[in-house]
């Protein structure tokens, strides 16, 4: 109390603020004039959208870039969360390079194609994301932009069908946020397959992609340790069978020039066939909208949307590239296949088992099935590996290494599933009849020139 009975200011209780100072604070706050009439729809949507800038800023930065930082960050956050990941220590180093060493020296009886003027690199799992991260953009960017496109067509739709008077102004305030907020959805739904794919590869190109702008030789000593403590095989053993294989698909990409851009091509082609029905987006966008939010309704949102978006409907087009890109795909794994055991069978006693080992860690890894895979289609089956390997064993019993190794330098004279299927026929000169793909692909390639 006062000394007159009065309550003094710091005496009184806690009253609410005037809700009309709160709401000028928050106009100075937020930039605007403070005198502003929110009671004017033009107002309220300004103030509407300046606040959602605040929350999720879209000034100067695309949506492509929100994608792919998004896909960094997580992918970089998930190999954190789920284990050590250091980088190559000094004897790691040695050991690699030890083993790549061998590696080239051994593989010169196995292959006619030249060693790689390349030191061998260490790489953790963070590592590799950096170093893939470029490769993995260019091939799944087209992917990336149609559907994106997509869901931005079929809200903004949904929108002007929803928006009547002055709704419409906070509809049209709301679309840049729900664009951002895909890209970022998008890039979480990718980090997390590349997240999972760092956890898995033991090499740079162990997944039987091109993903290095160079012909870097690189392993990472701390999943092929993993792959050890599992199985118990011998560790010098192990290093030396990855290294033979990343050094022999590494001078494959590296000399045959044309592979690497006949997969972006083939890539590209898929995604420019691909076909996205914004109507059918949107309904299953509302069909998946939960009735009240909460974490659980939240996620279980997130995972029924990524299933409606990454996962589209193959047309026509779309399934037969996929068809003749899983064929390369297969035959390069074929090929590093025959060529590693030429060499693990000379040099490495326990090769079969190691081999073994490692085929069961990727048939149970597969780290790209569910994120990456269905918007490209970049696998080849067990399946096809294997036959791919019987075809090339087949074709250097007949012709030799030099005439195995030969195929390749001529794009042309690449077999197809049939010959594949039936190697003696190949061999006997029976090659397939150009068809309209082959042209629309050196077109593709020879554009590119």
């Amino acid at each position: 109390m006062g000394q007159n009975g009065t309550v003094d200011e710091f005496d009184r209780p806690d009253e609410p603020d005037d809700p009309m100072d709160v709401l000028r604070r928050l106009l100075r706050d937020l930039g605007m004039p403070e005198d502003a009439d929110v009671n004017d729809a033009e107002v309220r949507a300004d103030l509407f959208r300046t606040m959602m800038r605040r929350m999720m800023p879209t000034d100067g930065v695309s949506d492509t870039t929100v994608v792919w930082e998004t896909t960094r960050l997580t992918a970089r956050r998930l190999v954190s969360s789920l284990g050590a990941d250091p980088a190559g220590s000094s004897r790691a180093s040695r050991q690699v390079s030890d083993a790549v060493h061998l590696a080239e020296l051994w593989l010169s009886d196995a292959t006619v194609l030249p060693p790689i003027p390349m030191a061998p690199v260490v790489w953790s799992r963070a590592e590799w994301i950096e170093a893939t991260l470029p490769a993995w953009k260019s091939m799944i960017e087209p992917v990336v932009t149609i559907l994106s496109g997509a869901v931005s067509e079929a809200t903004q739709s949904r929108m002007d069908e929803a928006a009547e008077g002055e709704l419409a102004d906070f509809q049209s305030a709301l679309h840049p946020f729900m664009s951002r907020a895909v890209a970022a959805m998008f890039g979480a739904h990718l980090g997390e397959g590349l997240g999972r794919a760092a956890m898995a590869t033991l090499t740079g190109t162990d997944l039987g992609l091109p993903l290095l702008g160079r012909p870097d030789v690189g392993v990472l000593p701390t999943n092929i340790t993993a792959v050890h403590q599992q199985t118990e095989l011998d560790d010098e053993g192990l290093l030396l069978y990855c290294s033979v294989r990343e050094v022999a698909r590494q001078r494959l990409f590296a000399e045959i020039g044309w592979i690497t851009p006949q997969i972006i091509a083939l890539v590209q082609h898929y995604a420019r066939e691909m076909r996205v029905d914004p109507e059918g987006i949107a309904s299953a966008m509302e069909a998946a909208v939960p009735d009240h939010l909460s974490p659980e309704t939240v996620m279980a949102f997130q995972t029924d949307f990524s299933s409606i978006l990454f996962t589209p409907e193959l047309t026509k087009e779309q399934t037969e590239i996929l068809a003749r890109l899983s064929t390369l795909l297969a035959l390069v794994e074929g090929w590093v296949e025959d060529v590693t055991q030429m060499v693990a069978g000379r040099w490495l006693p326990e090769w079969e088992a190691i081999s073994e080992s490692l085929r069961r860690h990727h048939a149970t890894a597969r780290p790209l099935d569910v994120t990456v895979t269905p918007l490209i289609g970049l696998s080849a089956s067990p399946r096809s590996i294997r036959e791919s390997t019987a075809f090339w064993r087949a074709v250097r019993a007949e012709r030799g290494v030099e005439g195995r190794d030969d195929i390749w330098r001529h794009p042309d004279s690449m077999p197809q599933n049939a010959d594949i299927a039936d190697p003696a026929a190949y061999l006997a000169g029976e090659a397939p009849a150009e068809d309209d793909w082959d042209n629309e692909l050196r077109r593709l390639l020879g554009s590119e020139d």
